[in-house]
């Protein structure tokens, strides 16, 4: 918790301080620091056995899972405005602007990879451990989904705007997230599943930007 708070503060105060070009690769990189530094104290002390294997089955839970919270994310906005536009971006002679690119690799690679293993790796983890002990493992399981799905969706409310279907999105994307790990215990599933979330909807703005 503290380390999410420090990252949007942080991130707040690259945006109100730095010059406009470099204030959002700042922000973004405070919001790294403050997942990853956490990351590493607290599996320098402890991690649990198997977290970081990798099966083939958490390929195909990562790939089926990430379409399905894609299209539940298409339909909670068109349910609660109605038909909505295809996403798009704005065009650089006709193309993607040279950002885009950037973008995609920092969507798709890094935030997916570096908020899971906060999020779940970390948070969920010892949130599970502590609540495990004083109520067994159904409770702890429970608990652990619900903090850290809400601090992951919290998280993103601090340094953005996101609208009422996307908070109902992310939402999912943490109870799913959360499920797996606490079912496989494995973190691969989540990551896959964080990946594909992102890069359909990256895929998405594409599309709609070159065809649209």
């Amino acid at each position: 918790m503290v380390a999410t708070g420090a990252g949007a503060l942080g991130a707040r105060a690259a945006a109100l301080l730095l010059p406009v070009g470099d204030a959002p690769a700042a922000a973004q990189a405070v919001i790294w620091v403050s997942f990853a530094v956490p990351v590493a104290v607290a599996w320098n002390r402890s991690r649990p056995r198997g977290l970081l294997r990798f099966r083939g089955l958490d390929l195909l839970y990562g790939v089926v899972l990430g379409v399905i919270l894609r299209l539940c994310q298409g339909a909670l906005a068109e349910s609660a405005a109605g038909p909505v536009p295809w996403p798009s971006t704005p065009t650089v002679h006709g193309g993607l602007p040279d950002g885009f690119v950037g973008d995609v690799v920092a969507g798709v690679a890094i935030a997916p990879v570096l908020e899971e293993l906060f999020f779940r790796g970390v948070v969920l983890v010892c949130a599970y451990t502590v609540v495990r002990r004083w109520s067994g493992r159904v409770a702890g399981g429970i608990a652990a989904a619900a903090i850290s799905s809400a601090l992951f969706v919290g998280a993103h409310l601090l340094v953005e705007t996101v609208s009422a279907p996307d908070v109902w999105a992310l939402t999912l994307v943490g109870v799913v997230t959360a499920v797996l790990v606490l079912g496989t215990g494995r973190l691969a599933a989540a990551v896959v599943t964080h990946i594909v979330f992102n890069a359909t909807g990256f895929a998405l703005v594409a599309v709609g930007t070159l065809w649209g």
